[in-house]
């Protein structure tokens, strides 16, 4: 970006959002529209950064003591409601 100013994930979205929209309307000038585009695309890199980010942070606190990332989801239910909630593998069971 060429100014280095903090901004948040939320708040880069939202200004993506409304240059797309201004964009599309095709309402601005040539020169507006290529300085909008400059932006979005400063933008998404930001975006993209703050992402990559929180998954390297979510990945490595889903890491288990052997260092392998565990599958986890994000509402874990317990080991006997899911079993109850599977159904059989074969349709012989279901009788």
């Amino acid at each position: 970006m060429s100014k280095k100013t903090e901004i948040s994930f939320e708040q880069a979205l939202t200004e993506l959002e409304q240059i797309a929209e201004n964009l599309e309307r095709g309402q601005l000038t040539l020169e507006e529209s290529i300085k909008s585009y400059e932006r979005g695309m400063e933008l998404r890199t930001l975006c993209q950064s703050i992402l990559a980010e929180a998954e390297g942070k979510i990945e490595y606190l889903s890491k288990s003591g052997s260092g392998e990332t565990q599958k986890k989801t994000a509402n874990p239910k317990s080991e006997t409601s899911s079993r109850a909630a599977t159904p059989p593998a074969d349709d012989d069971e279901l009788f």
